[in-house]
């Protein structure tokens, strides 16, 4: 039951991947308007960053490309866990355990990607919290965020044993 739930678990993250993806992509041109608004500090009511802005356009499409490619990683890691689970459902405990881990990965690099680009360096260096475009992205990256490291810690607490 558990190994089952697992690979569920396993699916739902790639499906967090793959939708934010499909999403910025269909998107595209508000996701780039959205990088440059935070990124150039162009929204900012309250304080001024303390550090520069990035108001180069290159830059503001390498910015959205890393995130592209964050969650593209948390989609492709979580699918090659779901397909190792699936493959090694019926395995000794040991081997269902390794065939975990592209889904751990996966719940890592979305924790980076949420919490650490969009909570770390998009609220913390270019202050998205006190900006009006920032209250829905924070809000969502906190909660793609946490999904992640509950799914992570489920995927490597729980034990491997049924079959």
């Amino acid at each position: 039951m558990l190994r089952t739930l697992k690979i569920v678990t396993a699916v739902f993250v790639a499906l967090l991947g793959v939708l934010h993806v499909f999403g910025n992509l269909a998107n595209l041109q508000a996701a780039m308007g959205f990088v440059a608004v935070v990124t150039s500090a162009a929204d900012q009511p309250y304080y001024a960053p303390y550090g520069p802005p990035i108001s180069s356009n290159a830059l503001h499409v390498a910015v959205l490309a890393m995130i592209l490619a964050g969650e593209a990683a948390v989609a492709v890691l979580a699918s090659a866990g779901v397909y190792r689970m699936l493959k090694s459902r019926l395995a000794a405990p040991d081997v269902f355990a390794g065939a975990t881990r592209p889904a751990v990965a996966a719940c890592v690099v979305g924790m980076l990607v949420w919490f650490g680009l969009f909570i770390v360096i998009g609220e913390g260096y270019f202050m998205l919290w006190q900006s009006q475009a920032g209250a829905g992205p924070i809000a969502g990256a906190m909660r793609y965020g946490t999904v992640c490291g509950f799914f992570m810690l489920f995927l490597l607490l729980a034990p491997d044993t049924d079959r």
